[in-house]
């Protein structure tokens, strides 16, 4: 498997509208956000993000060939900060580091788009699987808000 990493473009909306909304269904525990609720939406807060192009906000899409196989997304925080949002990677693709692919390149998009000196994400403590991963890549847990655990990583 060759998988390839870029920023999905207006034409991937479907495609990312797809995962995304199977990463809810699938595993409610692991996302801030409801399957039900996001799947009402006309155009999810990505979506919208994704079809204007936003700078700020920036979706990478893994693929497998033309299918899209995982997310990770990489916004702006604040001056020389950026989150990442909505990683997953479909169960079919898990344990073949797609994940760590998606890391990797979140944070040279971090760096080179969002001039960040700082990545920033957040876990619930209960997924311990996604926890080790982010460690694995450097991640350290840094607080807790709202139940959930603030990793970061240093980029520079």
């Amino acid at each position: 498997m060759h998988v390839k990493v870029r920023a999905l473009t207006p034409a991937d909306l479907q495609p990312y509208r797809e995962v995304r909304l199977e990463s809810l269904r699938l595993h409610p525990e692991c996302f801030g956000a409801s399957y039900e609720a996001q799947r009402q939406l006309p155009q999810m807060h990505f979506e919208q993000k994704i079809a204007s192009q936003d700078p700020h906000y920036t979706m990478l899409g893994a693929f497998d060939g033309e299918l899209l196989i995982g997310l990770c997304g990489v916004s702006a925080l604040e001056i020389h900060v950026a989150l990442i949002t909505q990683m997953y990677v479909k169960s079919a693709y898990q344990g073949y580091g797609v994940g760590q692919i998606l890391i990797d390149a979140a944070k040279r998009i971090a760096v080179a788009a969002h001039q960040a000196h700082v990545l920033q994400l957040n876990v619930f403590p209960h997924n311990l699987p996604a926890k080790r991963r982010y460690e694995q890549a450097g991640f350290q847990v840094a607080g807790q808000t709202d139940g959930e655990l603030n990793m970061v990583l240093t980029l520079r």
